[in-house]
């Protein structure tokens, strides 16, 4: 049996979230009656959901802190 790989196409926005004098970009798109998002480049801070955009990104902004103190814990 043939396996189908699907592409998923989602439109969001992306926004900036700046931590320590260092820029990160977010990516926020609609899903449903809220908000998801994500960090480029840093799988490691995971995907957060809130009812709004700026929920979202305080959310993201709290995740790439903890997996930033992580990273620098484990070096």
């Amino acid at each position: 049996m043939a396996e189908s790989t699907k592409q998923i196409v989602r439109k969001g926005r992306i926004y900036y979230i700046k931590l320590d004098e260092q820029e990160y970009r977010t990516f926020i798109w609609q899903a449903g009656s809220g908000f998801c998002g994500r960090v480029e480049d840093h799988p490691q801070a995971g995907l957060c959901r809130g009812r709004t955009v700026i929920a979202v990104q305080d959310q993201l902004s709290t995740a790439l802190k903890a997996s930033l103190a992580t990273d620098a814990q484990s070096e």
